[in-house]
């Protein structure tokens, strides 16, 4: 068994033995390309879990709270009050339709108040906020209410509460419900 190999005149044998290996060397380049992003999205998730973790452990920040103690060895966090949110019943209104048709409007909302001293003593309150509320939606008209019409009532009925509860610190209004009919 004797094999015969002609050889073209351009070196055909030749040419297909050097395009082989620089196959096989694309070949190794390109694994070790595979392999080397890999590693690094290994590494990279490795560092973004980490990062997680110890943000979630509050290792960035400067300080935890309630560790740092005043001069009579009290808790600073402690001094400090937080806001409170008050939740304010469920408010029925008629709107001025203009035409005499009833439209009704069903909202919920809380009341974000910053500094205050307990929730108690703000209960107390809550008769003001819903006359706030009431007063309002009586002289608005649907109309004012559609797309971002809402907005303004938000920023109106806050600014109202703002002036009404004046020693406290009205933060935000948040319309947990808001039902037009």
């Amino acid at each position: 068994m004797s094999e015969t190999v002609t050889a073209s005149p351009s070196g055909g044998a030749g040419q297909e033995a050097g395009a082989e290996a620089s196959r096989q060397a694309e070949q190794k380049k390109s694994k070790s390309k595979l392999k080397l992003i890999i590693v690094a999205a290994v590494v990279l998730l490795l560092l973004v879990g980490g990062g997680v973790f110890a943000w979630q452990k509050g290792l960035f920040s400067s300080h935890k709270a309630g560790s740092v103690a005043s001069k009579d060895g009290k808790s600073v966090a402690s001094n400090m009050h937080t806001s409170i949110m008050l939740g304010i019943p469920t408010i029925v209104s008629n709107l001025d339709s203009g035409d005499g048709r009833p439209v009704y409007v069903k909202i919920t909302a809380k009341v974000e108040i910053a500094d205050a001293v307990n929730e108690a003593s703000l209960q107390n309150r809550i008769p003001e906020i819903q006359d706030i509320f009431q007063t309002y939606l009586h002289e608005t008209r649907p109309q004012d209410i559609r797309g971002d019409g809402i907005y303004r009532l938000r920023e109106a009925v806050l600014r109202r509460l703002r002036a009404t509860l004046a020693p406290l610190q009205v933060t935000n209004v948040y319309l947990v419900e808001f039902l037009v009919q």
